[in-house]
């Protein structure tokens, strides 16, 4: 049987946003896939790694999740913005603190992290920051005060993450499962989006 080295690239998962204060996420975990953080090059405009003091690359943590009930925080791409349903997979995109709250949660589970393992994170405290990312003022807990900073100025919205096993009997962890693997599977070209066959003659003699 053929092995296929090349396989059409998956659209974008919807991201988990944090808009506002008391939003609440519940996910059955899928994947969960470290990389670098990436930034705009002002000179290339290309994507370069982020890097810490030490010349190493800064890293975010890329939590694949199934949707549970009970989810308020928005998630989306773009200007796509929703509260996802039960069982839509989306993103759960961990950096900074809320990575170091990851590796925390992961440690009282005190085993590794496994597909069905429920993630929950639940906004409570928002941080203004200056022009140079460093933090600007007090953390915010009341979302009036966060309403009122002003236009223009960066604000990140934060808030506990827990990890525990699922409960024994949970549904959801064999839909957790079949969504594990069914983000495995390659997706195959129709044969309609497959250009025309070449006339004889052009074909290569392999």
């Amino acid at each position: 049987m053929p092995i296929a080295l090349e396989n059409e690239r998956r659209a974008g998962l919807p991201v988990v946003k944090r808009t506002a204060l008391n939003q609440t996420f519940h996910g059955a975990i899928l994947l969960v896939e470290p990389r670098d953080r990436l930034r705009k090059d002002d000179a290339t405009g290309a994507l370069v790694p982020l890097l810490k003091l030490n010349g190493k690359p800064r890293q975010e943590l890329v939590v694949t999740c199934l949707t549970l009930p009970r989810t308020t925080a928005p998630a989306g791409l773009g200007d796509d913005e929703h509260v996802p349903e039960p069982e839509e997979i989306v993103r759960l995109i961990l950096k900074g603190k809320a990575f170091a709250d990851w590796l925390t949660a992961k440690k009282e589970l005190d085993r590794p992290v496994n597909v069905g393992d429920i993630v929950t994170q639940v906004t409570d405290r928002a941080q203004v920051y200056d022009a140079n990312g460093n933090p600007s003022g007090a953390e915010l807990t009341d979302q009036v005060a966060v309403n009122a900073v002003p236009r223009g100025r960066s604000i990140g919205i934060y808030g506990p993450i827990t990890v525990r096993a699922p409960k024994e009997g949970s549904p959801w962890v064999a839909k957790a499962e079949s969504a594990y693997h069914s983000l495995q599977e390659p997706i195959v070209a129709e044969s309609s989006d497959l250009p025309p066959e070449p006339p004889d003659d052009d074909e290569p003699p392999f």
